[in-house]
């Protein structure tokens, strides 16, 4: 079970089997951090997108798709209201994860949390490397693919794996969702080649592989994913979530994130944070021995390294910027979208790691300056958030997200 995983500290699952997994890496994806000009077939070579559009290489095809913040068909991108991906939204406006919480009132035993966690700054979790090859690539990438034009690739769930937790789909049959996994021939979108957390340089890691597909608007992410031979791979976890939808996991199941909760939505995306306005929650990490055993609305799974004490926090607790946090006046325009997001949205706990770790994506295009000395922010300055005013209005239900009108 994917509890029995989080008895470890994350330093130390950062390291597990991470040598063997990343010679597996290297031999199943050759070519990975080689530019498209050398190496690898430039599937985007002859395709020309339209306004707010770009090419992708989706694994099977090049295909236009709109940029971030536009959503709709590639052939007529318009701004989106809010998080937008690959020309699909991120949930619904009225999801948790996309809901201002800035003037909701502060968790009642929020000092409590805050002394359990100790005096930590809050510190990102990527970098601007973009080679899978390298080994400074930090940070958790994601894949666009199509899943129309994808030849879905076979999987198989590891020892200690949860594929009664899991969701995937059926060789022959990739358009139906198979939950749980327990089918003979399971198969996910994974494209060839496929940006894995860690790359192939050796990073330790989760090994995260989340992948969207803009036909569906459907993502799924998985969890320590290892490819094998002939295009398979071998997960410990997969989960799916219609982004359509408000609709939560299955209560008591995990995901790629202990917590069971998506990734792809709470990861911070350089796009986001350069245009200056993040409109969505964010993901962190504390050590899992500081988690209570149990979670909270909107998280569907526990860890069980921790104990029941109310001064720890629980998976999906959701932490805030306090809002007497003043933005420095020459903060750049990137670390004033990160804070001003952590204020208005806030972070949610998500799995088990260093303290107060938030995850984004690697990306050439994050500022020197926010890598180099950080955010500025420590946990004097954070508090926990209480939500139980939005799970007492009319409507509310704990197998979803939608936050119902006050």
């Amino acid at each position: 079970m994917r509890s029995q995983r989080l008895q470890q500290p994350h330093q130390r699952r950062r390291a597990l089997a991470a040598l063997a997994l990343a010679g597996a890496l290297a031999a199943a994806l050759p070519g990975c951090g080689a530019p498209r000009t050398g190496g690898r077939v430039d599937r985007c070579a002859a395709v020309t997108c339209g306004a707010h559009a770009a090419c992708v290489d989706d694994g099977g095809s090049g295909s236009c798709t709109c940029d971030p913040g536009y959503q709709g068909p590639a052939t007529a991108c318009v701004a989106s209201a809010g998080p937008a991906l690959g020309g699909c939204r991120i949930f619904p406006a009225d999801h948790l994860f996309n809901t201002s919480i800035a003037t909701l009132p502060p968790h009642p035993d929020s000092a409590a949390f805050m002394a359990t966690l100790g005096d930590h700054p809050l510190r990102l979790d990527l970098g601007q490397v973009t080679d899978p090859a390298s080994a400074s690539y930090y940070g958790i990438p994601y894949n666009l693919v199509r899943g129309d034009l994808l030849g879905w690739s076979p999987v198989q769930y590891g020892s200690g794996g949860s594929p009664d937790e899991s969701d995937c789909a059926t060789a022959g049959a990739t358009d139906a969702v198979v939950s749980p996994c327990l089918t003979t021939s399971p198969v996910l979108p994974v494209p060839v080649p496929a940006l894995v957390e860690g790359g192939t340089g050796g990073q330790p890691g989760d090994h995260h592989l989340l992948l969207l597909d803009t036909k569906a608007c459907r993502l799924w992410e998985l969890y320590h994913a290892t490819p094998g031979p002939s295009g398979s791979w071998t997960v410990l976890s997969s989960a799916t979530w219609n982004l359509d939808s408000n609709g939560l996991r299955t209560a008591g199941w995990t995901s790629a994130d202990a917590a069971g909760l998506p990734i792809l939505p709470l990861l911070l995306k350089q796009a986001e944070a350069a245009s200056g306005a993040i409109h969505h929650a964010l993901r962190v990490t504390v050590p899992t021995n500081l988690i209570r055993t149990s979670y909270t609305w909107p998280a569907r799974h526990r860890t069980t390294n921790g104990t029941a004490s109310t001064a720890l926090p629980e998976m999906g607790q959701l932490f805030r910027l306090k809002a007497t946090f003043a933005i420095p006046a020459g903060a750049t325009t990137q670390a004033r979208a990160i804070l001003q997001a952590l204020k208005d949205y806030g972070m949610y706990l998500a799995d088990g790691g260093s303290t107060w770790f938030v995850q984004g994506e690697p990306s050439a295009g994050w500022d020197d300056a926010i890598l180099a000395t950080g955010l500025g922010v420590r946990t004097a300055d954070l508090e926990a958030v209480d939500l139980s005013s939005l799970r007492a209005r009319l409507g509310w239900s704990k197998d979803s997200a939608q936050v119902p009108p006050p």
